[in-house]
């Protein structure tokens, strides 16, 4: 079996882009996933918005806190992680459809501890890639 990779992803009133970014993780390549929302005390639309995607999956555990910040909203979603790796998801990004196998892949590959990704940035409509592979 794969080794379990908990992505942890802090939230904060941000019912724009959080859907595609859930999206885009439950539908990775790499299926030994669990995603882990810490919802930093959003006054909007997103809690309902993760206890939906919490429904339709298993993997998907919430966290609700009060606002101290994303970084300790990542440190919240560190301490419930179970899985062997850990990934970084900022509420308003989106992964390809492969970017964790990639990852996965180069960590074993060889043999290190920590593997940084790809970063597609989007300005004015035009989209701009910069491969960090």
């Amino acid at each position: 079996m794969e080794e379990k990779i908990s992505v942890i992803i802090p939230v904060y009133n941000d019912e724009k882009y959080l859907k595609q970014c859930i999206e885009s993780v439950l539908t990775q390549s790499y299926r030994n996933l669990e995603v882990i929302l810490v919802d930093d005390g959003s006054t909007d639309a997103t809690p309902a918005i993760c206890e939906d995607f919490r429904r339709q999956d298993d993997c998907i555990r919430v966290i609700y806190k009060q606002n101290e910040g994303v970084g300790a909203s990542r440190n919240t979603g560190l301490a419930m992680a179970t899985g062997d790796y850990i990934l970084f998801i900022d509420h308003d990004d989106w992964l390809l459809e492969d970017h964790i196998q990639k990852l996965y892949d180069l960590l074993k590959k060889n043999q290190a501890d920590i593997a940084i990704g790809n970063f597609s940035g989007f300005f004015g409509g035009e989209k701009s890639i910069f491969v960090l592979y």
